[in-house]
């Protein structure tokens, strides 16, 4: 079973079912598509095949995936985004063991620090429980506020590289890392 992660604002839980309508509305927003190549907003279908693919992940591994986050509002808990922490994809710099770490987050919970302060705590995860040798994080060199989430976390400009989309765009990336054997 995926384990729950809380921070002092946030609880970090395994996806359900239930999560379709977040996503849809997460990913409805073109402002939050704007650095991750997702031109159009997606389908609900298209949101069922992600929540089938995060629950995939957490099948196969639980203690690596995607997490639901929840920020405490009151005695309630309300939907903010996801996290993930997981190898990282084929074709990305990496090493033997290396995690990466992503988020994506609603609107209206960017420039609150809940994006630091979730990462933080999956970063913590995976070099206290499971003893990650390294955790990396990509983003496109022009995403300043994803860089600057990673840069609060510790991360490190490590290696710039260029990332190919599905219709074959190059666009210039830099991958940030803390652990072992860093420049």
């Amino acid at each position: 079973m995926k384990p729950v992660i809380e921070t002092q604002r946030l609880k970090l839980r395994a996806c359900t079912l239930a999560d379709v309508e977040h996503i849809f509305v997460l990913d409805a927003d073109p402002f939050v598509r704007r650095y991750v190549h997702q031109p159009d907003p997606p389908t609900r279908e298209q949101c069922e095949e992600v929540i089938a693919r995060f629950r995939t992940l957490d099948a196969e591994n639980p203690s690596l995936g995607f997490w639901i986050a929840e920020e405490r509002v009151g005695e309630g808990l309300h939907f903010v985004g996801w996290l993930h922490l997981k190898p990282p994809r084929v074709g990305e710099p990496q090493e033997i063991g290396d995690l990466e770490l992503g988020y994506r987050l609603m609107r209206s919970a960017w420039g609150r620090g809940l994006a630091t302060e979730g990462s933080h705590a999956l970063i913590d995860y995976a070099f206290r429980v499971l003893h990650a040798p390294r955790v990396t994080a990509v983003a496109l060199e022009e995403n300043i506020a994803s860089l600057r989430v990673m840069e609060k976390c510790g991360l490190r400009r490590w290696k710039a590289w260029e990332y190919r989309t599905r219709s074959n765009e190059l666009h210039p990336v830099v991958t940030y890392a803390r652990g072992v054997a860093m420049p």
